[in-house]
């Protein structure tokens, strides 16, 4: 069962400023985060305690995020370059 991806407004305007200086670096994270509708806890996820509340990393890359199961949606809260 695939999983809903809801964008909140921050992770929004984060990624707007990254689709303009990277498109690359866009591209990589909208496959990211189509990939948590289908695993929504990845080996390369770690989790904020019980909260909820993931931290994904990839190169250059953090996504933060939220699972609500009983939603089934995925709420992305924040992306930010690290580079």
């Amino acid at each position: 069962m695939s999983l809903t991806v809801v964008v909140r407004e921050t992770a929004i305007r984060a990624l707007a400023r990254i689709r303009a200086e990277d498109k690359d670096a866009f591209a990589q994270i909208r496959r990211a985060m189509a990939a948590l509708a289908d695993q929504p806890r990845p080996d390369a996820a770690v989790a904020w305690g019980d909260s909820g509340i993931y931290r994904l990393h990839l190169t250059g890359i953090r996504i933060l995020y939220e699972v609500d199961d009983r939603a089934s949606t995925v709420y992305i809260i924040n992306v930010a370059s690290t580079a």
